[in-house]
């Protein structure tokens, strides 16, 4: 078999190229999301809270709603690259079913019934549950659980009112 000059600089042309595409990280030519969408934006520096690394991120914020994540260029180790968890996030906070006011049930469990309560009504009712519980069985008998970071702290503190020792986190 004999090669060309033009077959061998057409393979050249075609490997150099498969090279120059596979640099790019997946989804890197894709369709911008956020492209086309108009308004006030602003940039919001925060910690992805998606698991325990809180790796700095930067949101992307047009009128008031998270339409992109990516990592916080301010950070030297990451740049503005971010996992996959992590660029999720906009799915978590955008998502339709998300819970964001305290809710009750209505009905029997598993019938989907719940009303809107207010704040100060679930504090009030999950502190009467919390005390009935310590009043017969004991604050021993409550264990309380968070995932480790920026939040444990205010658990533990929660945890020592009440007079419970057991307290953990997990990643």
């Amino acid at each position: 078999m004999s090669i060309s000059r033009r077959s061998f600089l057409q393979g050249v042309g075609i490997g150099c190229s498969a090279c120059a595409l596979g640099a790019f990280p997946p989804g890197a030519l894709a369709r911008n999301p956020i492209a086309g969408i108009n308004g006030k934006t602003t940039l919001t520096p925060s910690l992805c809270e998606m698991c325990s690394f809180r790796c700095p991120i930067q949101a992307q914020v047009v009128n008031n709603k998270t339409v992109f994540i990516q990592g916080n260029p301010s950070a030297p180790q990451q740049g503005t690259r971010i996992c996959a968890r992590g660029g999720s996030g906009v799915s978590l906070v955008n998502d339709p079913q998300r819970i964001v006011k305290p809710m009750k049930r209505t009905g029997p469990r598993g019938d989907g019934e719940w009303q809107v309560i207010s704040w100060q009504q679930a504090y009030q009712e999950i502190a009467a549950k919390m005390n009935a519980i310590k009043a017969q069985h004991g604050p021993e008998s409550v264990a309380f659980s968070s995932k480790s970071g920026s939040l444990s702290s205010h658990l533990f503190h929660l945890a020592t009112a009440f007079g419970s020792p057991n307290t953990f986190t997990h990643a």
